[in-house]
């Protein structure tokens, strides 16, 4: 007999005991408490379409549950993706179908935070608008960001959609000495996941 028809015959016979075992009470089944969920997500890996992974941002999105008032989004920049210039100003474009499924951010708190993970300190900003119409949000900042800084934009009391979806935040910057913005990348954000940190 061969070794694969003796590994097979091996198999086999662990699961008709295992089964047996089972069915008589000799094995109790296991169960264990339900855990909370957590949904921290970062650049990830993509197989087919999708964000290429030069532009691909990482993120963590809290209280991802539908239709959730208190999800709370940390949406990450590290300095691989940025040109070696001072940053003054950002814009991050976000789908209609946000809006279109109930999503939006009528009640939401921005700021910027210095840093990775949860963010450290609050980097001070002028202006931040908001515009439905246009789907932006748009930060002004009072002093440039120094080149080679790790940030996050972290967007507190958002109103996640009423259904699960994939929604590609986009990220522009105008550094210093340009006139344009210019494309950093790209937040697949996964919406309404069910999960929470």
């Amino acid at each position: 007999m061969g070794l694969r028809a003796q590994m097979k015959r091996a198999v086999v016979s662990v699961a008709a005991l295992s089964g047996v075992m089972l069915a008589s009470g000799a094995i109790a089944p296991v169960t264990q408490p339900a855990l909370a969920q957590r949904c921290t997500t970062t650049a990830g890996f993509n197989l087919f379409g999708g964000v290429d992974s030069e532009i691909r941002l990482g993120y963590a999105i809290d209280n991802n549950e539908r239709r959730s008032t208190r999800a709370r989004y940390f949406l990450k920049v590290t300095p691989a993706v940025l040109s070696e210039r001072e940053v003054l100003e950002l814009e991050i474009i976000y789908p209609q179908a946000f809006e279109d499924n109930s999503g939006h951010f009528d009640n939401a708190e921005i700021e910027v935070r210095e840093g990775t993970g949860r963010g450290g300190e609050v980097i001070p900003t002028s202006e931040i608008i908001v515009d439905t119409e246009d789907n932006t949000i748009e930060i002004y900042f009072e002093d440039a960001i120094p080149e080679s800084t790790s940030f996050m934009v972290v967007i507190d009391k958002v109103r996640n959609p009423n259904r699960f979806g994939v929604h590609y935040f986009h990220l522009d910057a105008l550094y210093q000495g340009d006139s344009i913005r210019t494309q950093i990348g790209t937040w697949p954000l996964d919406v309404a996941a069910g999960c929470n940190n």
